[in-house]
């Protein structure tokens, strides 16, 4: 993902990608899942995405994102007051238990969010070309602990028939992206079938579109 072009589609409002709706797999899947002890849950590349706000009922949430314009109108749009500082090369937006670190997450140290308990992936590995998934899951494995668990949602349809983002991430994918890691149990939870092709608020001209969710623990 081009940092320009990630800039200008907050620009100019051009946010097709945008989910308006918290995703079913939460309630349906990662509420039976939670642990007593856990209490904090980091979100990558996480937009203004309405998912962080059903998280943060359950836990404390730290979210990660480029765009400056995105973690305003996250607090913007729920007429929330939160607050803001600079903290090294990231600006931390921040209400009540939920902080949103605004810059490039490849600089974001794994010391700075507190200890993580869950990391929480809707779109942010498809979110990505093929050239940077690799860095990408190289990075979200030093946020964990022997104790982590990782939520990802991939989405699938045929390469052939359409150019991402978002980018098809099937099974085959997701092993072999976490592969270095050899103490990592993937499991298959769920996938979710739009048979109206329809994704966030776009409908992609293809034969077959889903999601598929997986869990990803040591």
């Amino acid at each position: 993902m081009d940092k320009v072009f990630w800039h200008k589609c907050w620009e100019r409002n051009a946010l097709g990608f945008h989910q308006q709706e918290i995703h079913p797999f939460l309630s349906r899947y990662l509420e039976n899942l939670l642990r007593d002890e856990d209490g904090h849950v980091f979100v990558p590349l996480c937009g203004k995405s309405l998912d962080m706000a059903w998280l943060a009922e359950r836990m404390q949430v730290s979210g990660a994102e480029l765009s400056e314009i995105a973690c305003r109108d996250f607090f913007r749009e729920k007429g929330i007051d939160y607050q803001s500082r600079h903290q090294g090369d990231f600006q931390l937006f921040s209400y009540d238990n939920l902080t949103l670190w605004q810059g490039d997450f490849f600089k974001l140290s794994p010391e700075l969010p507190p200890r993580v308990d869950w990391i929480y992936d809707r779109a942010s590995l498809v979110a990505l070309p093929e050239g940077m998934q690799q860095a990408y899951v190289d990075k979200l494995l030093t946020f964990m602990t022997t104790d982590t668990r990782i939520l990802l949602v991939s989405v699938e349809y045929p390469p052939e028939e359409m150019a991402g983002p978002p980018f098809p991430v099937f099974e085959q994918d997701i092993r072999r992206l976490f592969a270095k890691d050899k103490n990592l149990k993937i499991e298959k939870l769920a996938s979710l079938v739009h048979e109206d092709k329809r994704f966030a608020q776009r409908t992609f001209d293809v034969s077959s579109l889903a999601e598929t969710l997986y869990l990803i623990s040591r």
